[in-house]
């Protein structure tokens, strides 16, 4: 027993001995991983590639800090567009864009923020052409399109409605692809599934 004890203190000072150098010199560390960039300037490594789809209740985000969320899915009258066939329906979106970059953000006039989709294959919805009511009220509550902003300043907000047709038995599978300009390039698409969990009935 004693021959034992002896062996197994004489091995634990063999292993902190050899960890442990009379010089006092640090432990060596693993080398960081680094990048370079254009100019070969060291940069740390990028993060995750940014979020590019999501259920259709989340805020579409990107990296300069615009947002868009759909605040309304309409299920709107055949009636309230132009010559919309009676196989179809009109889905009417209101999307609203939120600018918390560090620039006002232009957006063209009359142009187009969302792409609705329906079916597992993902089919593009067809355009509708809204009538003119010369009551604003009535233009409001039945109008198919409405521009925001075509500049949205910094900290600012809008609103923005665009309608499109769908076959009536694809209502229940619905997909909207916002895309938003960019003050530089072009701006990833986000991708909101699920969106006839939105839709709202109106008449």
């Amino acid at each position: 027993m004693r021959v034992l004890r002896i062996v197994v203190v004489a091995a634990v000072f063999a292993f902190f001995g050899a960890g442990c150098s009379g010089d006092d010199e640090p432990t060596s560390r693993p080398t960081p991983v680094v990048t370079s960039t254009a100019s070969g300037d060291a940069v740390e490594p990028s993060g995750p590639p940014p979020v590019t789809a999501g259920p259709a209740t989340a805020t579409a985000s990107w990296p300069d800090g615009v947002t868009a969320k759909l605040v309304a899915v309409e299920r709107v009258p055949s009636s309230w567009g132009v010559d919309v066939p009676e196989s179809r329906t009109i889905v009417r979106l209101t999307v609203e864009v939120h600018n918390g970059g560090q620039a006002a953000l232009p957006v063209a006039p009359s142009s187009r923020q969302l792409t609705l989709l329906y079916g597992p294959q993902l089919t593009e919805a067809a355009a509708v052409t809204g009538h003119k009511y010369p009551d604003p009220a009535e233009q409001t509550k039945k109008g198919l399109s409405a521009d925001g902003d075509t500049r949205i300043p910094v900290g600012g907000k809008s609103r923005f409605v665009e309608s499109q047709t769908v076959p009536m038995d694809a209502v229940d599978d619905l997909t909207v692809v916002v895309e938003l300009p960019s003050i530089f390039g072009t701006r990833t698409p986000y991708t909101l599934t699920g969106v006839q969990r939105l839709v709202k009935l109106v008449r």
